[in-house]
Formats: structure tokens, sequence, C-alpha cells
């Protein structure tokens, strides 16, 4: 619905392809902070907190949680799920066209915003699955979403545009940073190590890990 009423009223009036991702980029953070205001008046500020899976598996002399266990298996199978589907189905590879040059992508066919509209949805899809095994570890709160917006951001990055396999090992390495960084350091400078990661990394390979130049 956002999809079919802004977004496409952005594009009809942008002038042209890059205008329209800017103001499209920033729209989403608008509607991000709109949103999360809303469910603050609503739920209020204070965050809360699941107890479900919360507890200790020994495995191979280590000691895991198994909430971080399911959501790992989790997040691989729908990784997986997602590449598969952008690469080897019709549909997914429409999908990959229009993301490359939505002008020869109509050319050739394909019904552009349709395509869109497709891939909204399912990024909204996505973003309430991440959103429900991010619940199942830490604690919900109402201004929650800018922060791991940041992240998946950075990771996208990091990974290079388009690259489903450069965004897992992206994954992987924020990951061990944030661990690295919350054990031997404090929690407050993990966002700030992500950007001067990115920062080092953007200036020595622009195009990402795995991303195409």
């Amino acid at each position: 619905l956002l999809q079919i009423t802004l977004f496409r009223g952005l594009k009809a009036w942008a002038p042209s392809q890059a205008a329209f991702e800017g103001n499209a980029l920033l729209a989403s953070f608008g509607l991000l902070y709109v949103i999360s205001y809303i469910a603050l008046l609503e739920f209020g500020a204070w965050p809360r907190r699941y107890d479900y899976l919360n507890y200790v598996v020994e495995f191979a002399g280590m000691t895991l949680r198994f909430n971080r266990i399911v959501t790992f298996a989790v997040a691989v199978v729908i990784g997986v799920a997602v590449y598969l589907f952008l690469t080897r189905s019709r549909l997914g590879r429409a999908i990959r066209a229009t993301a490359e040059d939505p002008a020869t992508a109509g050319l050739m066919g394909v019904n552009v915003n349709m395509v869109l509209a497709l891939c909204f949805g399912l990024g909204a899809l996505l973003a309430g699955v991440a959103g429900s095994l991010i619940s199942i570890i830490n604690p919900v709160g109402t201004t929650m979403g800018f922060r791991n917006t940041i992240i998946a951001l950075i990771v996208v990055v990091l990974g290079g545009l388009g690259s489903i396999p450069g965004s897992f090992i992206a994954g992987i390495i924020i990951g061990i940073v944030s661990s690295l960084v919350t054990g031997y350091w404090q929690p407050v400078f993990v966002v700030p190590v992500y950007f001067g990661i990115l920062m080092v990394l953007l200036l020595a390979r622009p195009a990402g890990i795995l991303g195409k130049k």
C-alpha cells in the first residue's frame, strides 16, 4: 500500500532514477520516525523482554544460549531461501533486472511497478522476521528500529550492494566485532567502531567485500 501510494508518487515526480532513490531513502527514514513515535505514544518508552528459549545449551565444550542458536539457524535458512529465489526463479531474475536497470527491464517486458511493489512487500516481510528474531535475544523498544536499520545498511554496504553472500560475510564480521567490543571495551562504542570499519573498507575497496566495480 505504501509503495503504491507514497513511493510510486515519488517516482513519478522525481526528475531521475538517482533522485527517486534519494527521495525514497529520506521518505523511509521519515516513516521510521513517525511509526516509532506512534508506537512510543501507544506502548510507552520502557522496553519489553521475552523469556522464551532463554536457556543454556552445552555443545562441543561450549556454552551457548538456545535463543541465539535458533536465531542463527532461522537467519541462515531465510538467507539461503532468498538467495535461491533471486538467482534461480524467473521472478527473482526480474527483480535483479529491475534493480540493475529499470528502464531496460521495462523494455524487455518486465512489469516494473509490480516488481517494485513485490520488493516492497518482501522487504517488509523480511524486516518483520528480523524484528521477531531480534526480540528473542534483545529487549524490544519503540526506538530500536533506527539503530538496527543503521547496522543493516552498514552490513549491506560492507558486503557490496546487490551481493547476498557479501552481506552474509559482512554480517559475520559485524557480529564478531560487536562481541569483541562489548567484551573488551564498552557497548556504547559498538556503532562508532562499525562506522570506522566501514570507512576503512570503503577507502580500500569502494565496491564492498564482494561488490562489483
